[in-house]
């Protein structure tokens, strides 16, 4: 993918995929964000899409990341903090 792509990619997606990746719960995540449920369940399926994997398998109550989530939340992380970094920087 070339930077000038991510011009079609919400890039908020990946805030709540972080968030998924850290409480395993659609609702939690939710709560954590400040967003409602639905909201958080209708980014899961544009992430779906996007990384073109489930991402997450309900197992009982908690969302158990896929192998393909656990490669992706490797760089996302970081990535979420270079750009509060650049941001930060930019404020000074």
């Amino acid at each position: 993918m070339k930077r000038n792509d991510l011009r079609s990619i919400d890039l908020n997606l990946l805030v709540v995929f972080e968030a998924l990746i850290q409480e395993c719960n659609v609702s939690r995540a939710a709560e954590k964000l400040s967003l409602g449920q639905p909201a958080v369940s209708a980014a899961l399926v544009r992430l779906r899409k996007l990384f073109n994997d489930p991402l997450f398998l309900r197992v009982g109550r908690r969302m158990v990341p896929t192998p393909r989530a656990l490669s992706v939340a490797q760089t996302v992380g970081p990535a979420l903090d270079c750009v509060c970094t650049a941001i930060s920087n930019a404020k000074i």
